[in-house]
This record gives C-alpha cells, sequence and structure tokens, in this order.
C-alpha cells in the first residue's frame, strides 16, 4: 500500500554485500562508491550517437535481459576474469527510490519501470483485458514486485519430472543463494547467500487479529513456510526478499556490487530485436537504442566461437524475441513474414499465472486510524514524518512493507492430493477497488482531493497452483509490437481454478466473521454483502480477477519438443546450439510459492552448469 512515497528519503542504503564449492568459494562483490554508476553500465544516452558501444568486442555470453535471473548470470560468469560477459537491458538502470522502498512498489505500476502489459481481451472474464505487471529495470520484476519469499513446497518440484530438477536436487541451490537473518536452520535455509531473506519489519494489531481468527476457524500455525519437511498448509508470517527493510532484488543483491568487473558490460536502455543464427548455431543478437539512434538503427553484439546466448527475458519477453529469431511455431511465424530457425512450437505456450481476487472490509469507527494506510499518510493523504523517520533510523514501520506479508495458504476441496491450492495474503489496508491495482490510482484521485484512505482489511485470495494455461505470440514481425498475450485464466478444464477462488471467498467470509476478526471489522466492501449465492460469486470472481505477478512457463522445460518442451535439462534449446534459457519461463509447472526465488535457484544451478562446462 505505497501511493506517494517520498522525495524526503535520500538513497542512503548502499550494499556490497560449477560447482557448488566454487560458488560458495566465489566473492559476490566489488566495492562500488556509494552514488556513482559504473563506467561498465552504459546508457544510451551516455554513448556517442550512432556508434555500437560493442564495436570491436566479441562476449563469451550475451545475456538478453537484465532482470532477477540475467543478474544473477552476470555476477556468477563475470566472476571469471577470463570471460567477457554481455548484459543487455531494455529498461533504464535501477536508480529509483521506488524500486528500494518496499511501500513504494505501487508507484512503479504503469511507469516508465514497467512494461505496461495488457492481455487481448478475455471472453472468460468479461471480456476484459487483464493488466500484467512487469519490471522494466536492472532488477526486473524483482525489483518491482511485492518482495514475498516462498519457494513453494517439494511437490511442486517433484512433479516436473525432469532429471535433476527434483526437490532433493534443488534444496541446495535455494540455500547457495539465502542468507536468512531469522530462521537459522541450515537445513532448511542459507547463511552467506547474496540474496537476504528476513521477517517483515512491521507490525500491526490486525496481522494478531488475523491469526487468531486463522485459528479459531481451525487453521493450523506454520513457523516456516519454506520448510519441506512439513506441510505447507497453515497461517503464519511470509518471509521477503529485504535486507533491513530494504529492497533485496537481483540489482541489488548480485549486480550492483560487481559492477566494475572489467570483463562485464552492461547496456540498458537497449533492445535485443532479434537472436542473430548461422544455420542452427546462435552468433550474436541484434540490438537497437533509441537515444543512439532515433531511427532504430540496428546494431549488432557478437559471440566467440564457443560463446553462448542465454535469454533471461523472462516468461512473456523470451518466447516474443525468440518468435521474432525464427524460434516457434514453423507455420504460425511464415504467415507473418518471419523465416524459421528452428520448429518447436511449444514456444510461447504454456503460459502459468497465479490469478487473484480479493475480499474487503471497514474497520469500525472506533478504530479508524489503525490501518497501515494510516500509519503511512495522514488524513489529507500525505506522508506521516513518523514513518519516514522509523525508515530512515531504523529500517523499520510501515515503509518496509508491501502490505501482504502475513496469510495463510490453504487446501480447499479443489485442491488435488492435499497440496495446498489458495493463498491468502492478509493487508491491513483496505483495498478502493475490486481490482487490487486500481486500489492505487483511485487513491491517486483521493490525494488530489486531500482525502484519506478509508481504514480497513483486505484478504488476496489467489490460485497459488492453477491450472489455466495461456500463451504468448508475436503479432508481427515489428519487434516494437507488443505481444498477444492470452492469460488462460479460467480456461482449466473442470473448473478447478474458479473453484478454487470461489472456495477462496468463503474461506475469507468465514476469517471475516469469527469472533476475533469480527471484533474489528464492519461489514463488507467488496465483493458485497448482497454478492451470496454461488452464480454471483463467479460473475465477482470474473470481472474482477487480476493477476499476482508470477508468470512462468513459457519456453518449458522437459525432454520432449514433440510434446511443447522447448529446452532440455540443461536449459539448452532442442535442435540449436549455443544458446539457452534462463529464467521463470523454462518452469514446467507453477510452483505454489512466490516464483522469484525459484527463478533464483534456476540461474544458480545454470551458472553452476555453465562454469563446469568450461572446467571439463
Amino acid at each position: 500500500m505505497g501511493g506517494g512515497i517520498l522525495k524526503q528519503v535520500n538513497q542512503n542504503q548502499s550494499k556490497s554485500s560449477i560447482t557448488r564449492s566454487r560458488l560458495r568459494k566465489t566473492p559476490i562483490s566489488t566495492a562500488v562508491p556509494r552514488g556513482v554508476n559504473s563506467r561498465h553500465i552504459v546508457s544510451a544516452a551516455a554513448s556517442q550517437i550512432n556508434a555500437n558501444p560493442t564495436e570491436g568486442k566479441k562476449f563469451d555470453y550475451i545475456i538478453v535481459g537484465g532482470g532477477l535471473a540475467g543478474c544473477v548470470l552476470a555476477n556468477r560468469l563475470s566472476a571469471d576474469p577470463n570471460l567477457n560477459i554481455l548484459l543487455v537491458e531494455a529498461g533504464p538502470d535501477n536508480t529509483s527510490r521506488n524500486t528500494k522502498i518496499p511501500a513504494a512498489f505501487t508507484r512503479i505500476f504503469r511507469s516508465d519501470l514497467d512494461w505496461n502489459l495488457f492481455t487481448e481481451r478475455q471472453q472468460a472474464l468479461a471480456d476484459r483485458q487483464v493488466y500484467l505487471p512487469r519490471g522494466k529495470v536492472l532488477g526486473g520484476s524483482s525489483s518491482t514486485n511485492a518482495t514475498l519469499y516462498m519457494r513453494g513446497s517439494s511437490d511442486d518440484y517433484d512433479s516436473w519430472g525432469v532429471d535433476g530438477w527434483s526437490s532433493k536436487d534443488v534444496l541446495e541451490w535455494f540455500k547457495l543463494a539465502e542468507t536468512n537473518a531469522d530462521i537459522k536452520d541450515p537445513a532448511v535455509h542459507g547463511t552467506d547467500g547474496p540474496m537476504h531473506v528476513e521477517n517483515p519489519r512491521y507490525n500491526n494489531f490486525l496481522h494478531q487479529t488475523f491469526f487468531e481468527a486463522a485459528k479459531e476457524i481451525g487453521i493450523p500455525a506454520n513457523s516456516d513456510f519454506n520448510d519441506w519437511r512439513h506441510k505447507q498448509e497453515g497461517y503464519g508470517t511470509f518471509q521477503v526478499t529485504q535486507d533491513k527493510g530494504v529492497r533485496a532484488d537481483g540489482y541489488r543483491e548480485y549486480l550492483r556490487p560487481i559492477v566494475n568487473r572489467n570483463n562485464l558490460q552492461i547496456l540498458t536502455g537497449t533492445s535485443v530485436t532479434k537472436v542473430l543464427f548461422d544455420q542452427k548455431k546462435a552468433i550474436g543478437v541484434q540490438f537497437t537504442t533509441e537515444e543512439v539512434s532515433t531511427m532504430r538503427e540496428r546494431m549488432t553484439a557478437e559471440l566467440k566461437a564457443d560463446g553462448e546466448v542465454i535469454m533471461s527475458s523472462g516468461s512473456i519477453h523470451t518466447p516474443h524475441i525468440l518468435q521474432l529469431s525464427g524460434v516457434g511455431d514453423d507455420a504460425a511465424l511464415q504467415e507473418l513474414g518471419i523465416r524459421p530457425t528452428a520448429n518447436i512450437p511449444g514456444v510461447g505456450k504454456n503460459l502459468q499465472d497465479q490469478p487473484a481476487v480479493l475480499v474487503a472490509s471497514p474497520l469500525k469507527r472506533e478504530l479508524d486510524g489503525k490501518s497501515l494506510s494510516d500509519h503511512i499518510y495522514n488524513a489529507s493523504g500525505g506522508l506521516r514524518k513518523r514513518a519516514i523517520l522509523a525508515y530512515l533510523l531504523f529500517g523499520k514501520g510501515p515503509l518496509t512493507s508491501t502490505g501482504c506479508d502475513r496469510g495463510a495458504m490453504l487446501a480447499t476441496d479443489a485442491a488435488e492430493g492435499g497440496v495446498p491450492d489458495l493463498q491468502i495474503r492478509f493487508v491491513p489496508g483496505m483495498a478502493l477497488d475490486p481490482d487490487g491495482v486500481s486500489t492505487y490510482t483511485r487513491f491517486g484521485k483521493f490525494q488530489k482531493e486531500g482525502k484519506k484512505w478509508p481504514s480497513g482489511v483486505t484478504f488476496q485470495l489467489v490460485a497459488a497452483r492453477a491450472h489455466g494455461q495461456g500463451s504468448v505470440c508475436i503479432k508481427s514481425d515489428d519487434p516494437f509490437e507488443s505481444p498477444l498475450i492470452n492469460s488462460g485464466y479460467l480456461n482449466d478444464q473442470g473448473g478447478k481454478d474458479l473453484a478454487t477462488l470461489r472456495n477462496g471467498i468463503n474461506i475469507a467470509r468465514k476469517i471475516a466473521s469469527s469472533k476475533a476478526m469480527s471484533s474489528v471489522l464492519d461489514g463488507e466492501l467488496f465483493p458485497g454483502e448482497d454478492i451470496s449465492t454461488d452464480n454471483a460469486i463467479e460473475e465477482y470472481i470474473r470481472k474482477s480477477i487480476h493477476s499476482s505477478n508470477a508468470l512462468v512457463g513459457t519456453c518449458r522445460m522437459g525432454a520432449n519438443p514433440e510434446s511443447g518442451d522447448v529446452v532440455d535439462k540443461d536449459l539448452r534449446i532442442f535442435g540449436l546450439t549455443g544458446i539457452r534459457v534462463v529464467d521463470a519461463s523454462v518452469i514446467p509447472k507453477i510452483p505454489g510459492g512466490q516464483t522469484g526465488a525459484a527463478t533464483v535457484m534456476i540461474a544458480e544451478k545454470a551458472a553452476a552448469m555453465l562454469v563446469g562446462k568450461r572446467e571439463s
């Protein structure tokens, strides 16, 4: 709940912080002066007009996309001074305070740091287009998300059915990446990795009220949602990727500490328009930036003879760029005038997300002023000095919170095998619109009018292991035209996702009517007490369903390209050489957690593969 965050806050917290043994021994950081951008991060504005910033160079690895996976790879691969690495990011350098302060993440929606993506009109969703928040900045969506750290369950990874990627295989990579400030259990958590994880640093009495209400209706407590030794079900605290209240994104944890490495070049504001191939072998990338060439002049970056392109642009843009490069369904590409490079029909298919709806209720009048929004904003919509001071002096308080860091995981009667299908994110602040993102647009109008954000609570209800599948497909051979995105929400046979969300609303209402929670609430704003029948609830779901920002699956990992797989267990694209995919798009089946944790694990494991290849 972060609306109009703060010009008063300075960027005053800077941090410096293959085989598994080699990665552990590799220094994660090189000192970078505070407030100084490295000379190795080259924006278009800093480049000579019409000059190719990679002229005369050849690279061992070209990483396409500076999001979470790209930051991990840039760090781990450039640790070898004998390798030359190029990282290309379409967005800008990560200098905005809105990416640093967790509560400010809502300011990034629909901003220049966002791709501003929408699905096509979805007939099953009342003919609506669904907004898909995606970070367009070094760090990607790890710099714009809700900072929740949840790996999912061991069953999630075992269900992938890919050799080398079972829960036993991946646990060590989760641990290697992590430094957990609050849970000291070496069997489950890491102690010296680059990714900082901690308990939330803001508390509200409404959190405890939610816990008491959950217990009252029979939900068990869960002390660690990432501990695979017990079931994931229960209520409790969701850990966050923060370091003393500062967002711990891919940029801050992996990239910023090492930007001064002489063998790493980073281009920002630079769009890769296609991967270049010689027959079936990747030899480089084509890119452009309008600040260097306002006519979108195409430039090239070249690989060394044994080099590789690594696609790390995420579940929307990795398949989009591959399709522009002729990698995808031959027939579909030829219809658009694109010469096929490799017939891999699975590229862009299998899009998965975690769709969400919400229940929101106001607080009783005598508790007005007790919500998270009240602790950030005063009655006129201005920032409270107390919140600013708590953040600046102690790294605590409401500005450290994205709002949704307590909740529950539950198996409703739509769940398979007793594995939770529903995540409840409890927010001690009231949504102003049933589409969660639109709340912040509405609050912006409140601020202009000098109005107070009403006090209340919200239950965001997430289909954590959704079955629906969508797709990403190019519309034309123009790389600057956004792809056609079908969310796949509620299109699963049997309607389990719809049942999960309907059950979620009923469970949220049961929690709200408990003795503990009913003592603080005053009715229901959304969906509204008149929405009571299954048909009415389902109509509400279709009209308000939104993304919880967990897109995966569009370059699925597996063993059989004929069944829709795109990459093998070593993340190599079938039928091609010199190119791999390393990002959330390779995830075969969405885990029941926040997908950033899995993305870091995948990138760490991939980096070790590449280091091992070089050493063998």
